[in-house]
């Protein structure tokens, strides 16, 4: 639940798929059963949380209590009917707010069910290697930060939330695609579009302020701004005569009958606070124009007055003030203090002169502080009036800004597909990724002005080429061609073009990143380890349309242990017994490029540097085939070693490369025994078979505590033996 805005969504799944959920949406806080509070902390040790009593945590309660707010009778409507444990934790969230006096909910107008297979699953740990709204180091730029050229809040609010959550539906990602395509192709609607969207605020959570009242003046200005271009925005819209996005058009409402009573209400410039006066316009109420006469007309009042008092005293610098303190005085210098009449009341003295008040002025004054009191009240009364007015708007409001949301986001993307030459993928349910010319999003837009991104193909399927295995250079490119198919898999199942010529891109349903290299020393994890839990994570995981990223797997650990996980983990993924997943697998373990010869989906790749002088340009060229070399000294060399630490790494490697251990290493990889993967924890051997035989005979019944010891004790000497 987002307060601010009323965004209300239930799910359930098992731990994985919640901890991936808490990741996509990063909660400010987290309510849950205290008697769950060991097992929360273990899974979420650094989210801020509250705790509830066991008894809100009942499905019978919470169904009661949700119909009770929403007013229905069921919750069919809302898609939620059979997710009892995700109506049990919508209903605890309802208790915490009424618990916490969050009391004006009309906002809260609906739930909505976030069903797991509608998007792609992607855990926490490809989020955090993807980089997708958060830089894993300092200066980074995360993917977000490219696509987001949205103008307004709600807008920017739904980018990150489809981008921690893509489609997997082809007709919903489809229908995104054509609203960004019209946009990429009518540049001058797009224009014209983005003057009214930029003038929108945030609608969203300015309505949520109208339910919970606590909208003040000043907002409500921005209300009716904000109103006052969703009329435009339709026209626009429906000149198009597109249908995609005349549809945008007719489901918004202009709500003009609340947009004319907020401008014949509210003054156009308005105080934020309601107690300051000048709120709203003559001619809304006769008895606040009355009061206005009194207490802001007064000044012929006054001035007559004055006359009187100098003809009266014969004080010819007689003057009449008022300040906050002390309120309407007459002001007398002291030398004409001997002419104030007797019925004048001493009011405050200072340097030059005296202040006093008569019975006229006091009676005067007693009127227009009564007017000015009565007019505050009034106006406030008025003001209040108007929020509740607005309140009868709320459901249609929301629905405009739902719809405002997404054409921004499609805005944005027809500005990133214009600006940065990006193309319309083509999403089918084929097991295909075909993309040519492919670019990095975010590495491309961080070159300086002069370079340009090196574009590559890449192409997977679960027939022919299902496993990439790339090697080459460090610093060559091959994390980032990883990271780069990965973000552009997100990109277009979001609905947004992409950094190619062309993109054919077959569903994926969950996506699996390794890459890079981190540790968790807190919980006592090596870089190593970390990178072993990320790898487990995938492989337990897996589904038919998988894309995996493996990057540099084994490096943690000896040549010899890390070249086995790598070699087993490679073989796992294409022998797997049920599943095809689509893999990026780089590595500097050149002994790997062997397995193209004995895994029929395997097929090697490389990234190709130029050599000059002993010196190294990178090229971040694909090419079919292997490299031995990989250019460590080279890169060590550019960072800055000393020449004596490269000079002697070159004498060393000189020795090592070529050598009789290298090659029957590289033989012996060649010769290891195909894997099988079959279970061999209890082979059926004549032994196991007669201990499932005395197992099948014993009735458990009718045998005595005795009898079942003994019988105990003999199946116990069958499994030793």
């Amino acid at each position: 639940l987002d307060v601010s805005t009323g965004e209300f969504m239930t799910a359930e799944g098992d731990e994985a798929y919640i901890e991936k959920l808490v990741e996509s949406f990063s909660p400010a806080e987290v309510v849950f059963n205290k008697k769950e509070k060991k097992k929360f902390l273990t899974l979420f040790p650094e989210l801020y949380h509250h705790t509830l009593g066991d008894w809100v945590f009942h499905d019978t309660y919470a169904y009661e209590r949700l119909n009770q707010h929403f007013g229905t009778k069921n919750l069919k409507g809302f898609g939620i009917e059979e997710l009892r444990d995700g109506i049990t934790a919508a209903g605890a969230i309802l208790c915490y707010l009424e618990e916490t006096q969050h009391e004006e909910v009309a906002h809260i107008s609906h739930i909505a069910r976030l069903e797991e297979g509608q998007y792609m699953w992607m855990d926490k740990f490809t989020i955090r290697n993807l980089e997708l709204v958060q830089a894993q180091q300092e200066g980074g730029m995360p993917l977000i930060d490219v696509l987001d050229h949205t103008v307004t809040p709600m807008g920017a609010r739904l980018l990150r939330k489809w981008l921690l959550l893509p489609l997997t539906n082809v007709t919903m990602i489809e229908q995104r695609l054509q609203r960004v395509c019209l946009l990429v192709e009518g540049s001058t609607l797009r224009k014209e579009l983005e003057t009214h969207l930029g003038e929108l605020g945030d609608l969203e959570r300015l309505i949520a302020k109208v339910a919970a009242k606590r909208i003040n003046p000043r907002e409500m200005v921005m209300l009716k701004k904000a109103l006052q271009h969703i009329a435009p925005i339709q026209e626009i819209l429906r000149q198009s005569k597109a249908p995609a996005l005349k549809t945008l058009a007719d489901q918004m409402n202009a709500c003009v009958p609340l947009l004319n009573r907020i401008e014949t209400t509210l003054q156009p410039y308005p105080p934020v606070q309601t107690n300051q006066g000048n709120l709203i316009e003559p001619g809304v109420d006769a008895k606040l124009d009355d009061l206005r006469k009194v207490a802001f007309e007064s000044q012929r009042y006054l001035d007559d007055l004055l006359v009187k008092a100098r003809k009266q005293t014969g004080i010819t610098s007689l003057k009449i003030g008022e300040n906050r303190v002390f309120g309407y005085y007459l002001e007398v210098r002291h030398k004409y203090k001997d002419l104030v009449p007797a019925d004048w009341i001493p009011k405050q003295t200072l340097a030059n002169a005296e202040r006093y008040i008569n019975q006229e002025l006091k009676t005067y004054e007693e009127k227009i502080v009564y007017a000015r009191e009565r007019i505050i009240t009034l106006e406030q009364h008025l003001f209040q009036t108007l929020v509740e007015a607005c309140g009868a708007f709320i459901l249609p409001i929301q629905q405009n800004a739902k719809l405002l949301a997404e054409l921004d986001c499609y805005h944005a993307f027809a500005y990133l597909a214009t600006e940065y030459h990006y193309t319309a993928p083509t999403l089918s349910d084929d097991h295909v990724i075909d993309l040519r010319q492919a670019r990095h999003p975010v590495i491309e837009q961080r070159l300086s002005l002069n370079a340009h991104y090196v574009p590559n193909d890449v192409y997977l399927d679960t027939d022919t080429q299902q496993i990439m295995l790339i090697t080459g250079p460090n610093m060559g490119g091959k994390s980032a061609l990883l990271r780069q198919v990965q973000l552009i898999v997100i990109m277009a199942q979001i609905g947004c073009f992409v950094p190619a010529t062309s993109a054919v891109i077959g569903i994926i349903d969950k996506l699996f990143s390794r890459v890079g290299a981190s540790d968790n020393l807190a919980q006592g994890e090596s870089t190593f380890m970390v990178e072993m839990n990320e790898t487990a994570n995938i492989v337990n995981n897996l589904s038919e349309r998988s894309l995996v990223a493996l990057d540099e797997l084994g490096r943690g650990t000896g040549t010899a242990d890390g070249l086995s996980i790598a070699q087993a983990t490679i073989e796992f993924l294409h022998n797997h017994p049920r599943y095809r997943a689509k893999t990026l697998f780089a590595t500097h373990y050149h002994e790997l490029n062997v397995l193209q010869e004995k895994l029929s989906r395997v097929k090697n790749f490389h990234l190709i540097v130029k050599e000059v002088n002993d010196d190294i340009v990178f090229l971040h060229k694909l090419k079919t085939g292997s490299t031995p070399n990989s250019f460590g000294i080279q890169v060590a060399k550019m960072a800055g070693i000393p020449r004596s630490v490269t000079t002697r790494a070159h004498t060393i490697l000189s020795h090592l490369q070529g050598s009789e251990e290298e090659d029957k290493l590289t033989n012996k990889l060649k010769n290891i025994p195909e894997a099988t993967y079959q279970l061999t924890l209890l082979e059926p051997t004549p032994r196991y078979k007669e201990l499932l035989q005395k197992l099948k005979k014993i009735e458990i019944d009718s045998l005595s505590p005795v009898e079942a010891l003994m019988k105990l004790n003999e199946l116990k000497m069958i499994i030793q033996e």
